[in-house]
Parts: C-alpha cells; structure tokens; sequence
C-alpha cells in the first residue's frame, strides 16, 4: 500500500497502478475459474430448486437417479475427457464452461494432430457437450467451427481400427481344459469365462452380476438367464439366455459346481480370491477380467472383449442367424454387429465364390 506522504494532496494513484490492478485481479478470477472447474468431475445433471425446503428435499431424492442415467464407465470415460479438456482450456486462456465453438473446434484439431483416434475425439466432444447440458448451458456440435473440423477430421484421421482378437471356439475349449482344478478360484475362472463367452458380455456386465440382485442370474433345468441392468447400450433390463450343453463348455454347470463349493446365497457372483484361496466379499472390477484371462492364457493375446467378439464370430461361422446373434449381443445396429464378426479365412467368406 502507498504511504500517504507519497502522494500529493488530491491526487489520485497513477493509470498504470491501476491497469495493474485490474489486471492482477481478472487473472486472478479467470485462475479461480479453472481451478474451481477442474475440481469438478463429470457430474450428472444436479436437481436444484429455490423453493421451499420440502421440494428442496424432493429433489435431493431424486438426485440418484439423475446420477443414473449414464453407465459408470461412461462417466469415468467422461471424467477423464473432461480433465484434459480443462488443462488444454487453461494452457490455452480459453474459458471451458461456456466454451466457444471455435475453441471446441481448435481442441478437437489438436487431438487429431496428436494422433488420436476419430473415436477418442468424438468421445472427447460429447463429454464436453454432456458438461454444457449439465450445467444448463448449450454446446452445438453441429455448428459450422465443429461440423467442419470433425468432417475433415474423420477424412484426414480416419485409420484402421484396432479390434480385440476373437477367442474362436476351439481355443476357447482348450482354454477352459486346462481350467482342471477344483479349488475356488478355479471354479470361478470357469464359470465367469464361460458365461462371458456364451453370453456375449461386456466385462463390466460379467462383474456387476449379483445372486437375487438387479443385475441377476437365475439358473434353471434348461440354462442360465441372466437380467442384466445399467448396461452400456441401454438403462433398463435386458434379458438373454445361455442354453445348457452336453459338453464341458456348460456355462450352467460350470455356475452350479462353483456355487456348490462356495455356498455363496446373496452379493456379488464373483468376488475377489485372496493368496490363501479363500473367497472375499469384495465384487471382482472389470479390470480383474483382463488379468484373469491372461493368466489362463498365458500371453496377452486376448482381452475381455474378445470373449464377446468370439462368440459373435463363432456364432457367424457356425450359420447363427443374425437376428438370433444380435438377440444374445443385444447390438442396436446390425452394421455394428457385423463389425465384430471376425473372418478367419477372409477368402471363404469373399462372395466372388458364387460367381
């Protein structure tokens, strides 16, 4: 602070003091933004109201199921997306939430040169879209800034994708053959394989399979049927089926012998194994699939999905209609069905036979 001996009487401080100030103090503000921006995570639409403390307590109930109406991993996805978005925003000056089209634009063009995925780059833009509506705020992603670098993004970027290998049938037998133990951890690998082979899973559907919970599988004299809830491509119960066989891929089987030793009533289906060969009470995540799979492979060849993608391409092979594939997968796009058929031999599948 100026003494007040430095002034002289009636004057008043000079413009660049001032100037000074004001600056220090916008930059000062716009860091508080980013910062308090930062701090928040991929929330879900927040009910708020400034009524009365009654509603106030409605909506706080209902608050759950707004946080619901996305998958979890969506919004781990989302979360992260969001992250980056914000650091760029704050390397950058530019403001994240209300953020300009053209700055949506030039972070999606940056993404590109840096060599991501056309996929990674949606993904980037409809969590950045999801934050705006959260927030009340609109984001056109179809304004021309957008629309125009994501269509010469997806001409210019566009490359192969990198899909999960199919696990094809007889691999997979000779998988679950070499799964010869008795003990619960072997028990579990079985059943958790085999009921993610022949019921198409995603990982995160296989885990968050419960005994008499929303997500639940009942076994009966015909096979398994399993509710499954709070899926990726949809929010309420889907219902699908895996038939009993006669061999030693029995997914019901499987279930019953590794229920019978575990004597498991209620909770998660398959829980984590402790060194001593105990079973806890904590549910296997999805990660544990990826390393279990491993381990009974004994490479890194394979990961979770490709469990769903060799049933898929299994199924194709062996004449499975694709309405009857597409019933198990629960795919909303037959186009994108077809994405995960796998061709072993692409010359036995090329029409040019018929000619």
């Amino acid at each position: 602070m100026l003494a007040r001996s430095s002034l002289p009487h009636g004057s008043i401080p000079s413009f660049n003091l001032f100037t000074a100030v004001a600056t220090g103090l916008t930059l000062l503000m716009k860091s508080l933004i980013f910062v308090r921006y930062r701090a928040m995570p991929a929330k879900s639409y927040q009910l708020e109201t400034e009524a009365n403390g009654a509603l106030n307590l409605a909506c706080q109930r209902a608050q759950p199921f707004a946080a619901a109406a996305r998958a979890a991993g969506t919004r781990r996805v989302y979360s992260g997306a969001l992250k980056r978005w914000q650091a760029w925003c704050a390397e950058m000056h530019a403001t994240a939430l209300p953020a300009a089209p053209e700055a949506v634009a030039a972070y999606l063009a940056e993404l590109a040169r840096g060599g991501k995925a056309v996929s990674t780059i949606t993904g980037a833009l409809a969590a950045i879209k999801h934050a705006h509506a959260s927030a009340g705020l609109a984001l056109d992603p179809h304004s021309p800034a957008i629309a125009a670098v994501m269509a010469g993004i997806a001409r210019c970027a566009s490359r192969p994708l990198r899909r999960a290998a199919a696990l094809d049938l007889e691999t997979f037998r000779t998988l679950i053959a070499r799964i010869d133990g008795t003990d619960v951890r072997a028990l579990r690998d079985r059943a958790l394989l085999l009921i993610g082979f022949f019921g198409a899973l995603r990982r995160s559907e296989l885990v968050s399979l419960d005994i008499g919970g929303r997500s639940r599988i009942d076994i009966t004299a015909a096979g398994l049927i399993l509710h499954l809830t709070d899926t990726k491509g949809q929010a309420a119960t889907e219902t699908l089926a895996i038939p009993r066989r006669q061999d030693a891929l029995c997914a019901a089987a499987a279930l019953e012998r590794y229920l019978a030793a575990t004597q498991l009533r209620r909770g998660p289906l398959f829980r984590a194994v402790n060194k001593a060969g105990r079973l806890g009470a904590r549910r296997l995540d999805a990660t544990s699939v990826r390393h279990i799979l491993i381990a009974r492979v004994g490479a890194p060849t394979f990961s979770p999905h490709s469990l769903r993608a060799g049933f898929i391409t299994a199924a194709a092979q062996a004449g499975a209609p694709e309405h009857l594939i597409q019933r198990v997968s629960r795919h909303k796009s037959v186009n994108v069905l077809r994405g995960y058929i796998r061709a072993g031999e692409p010359f036995a599948t090329s029409a040019a036979h018929y000619l």
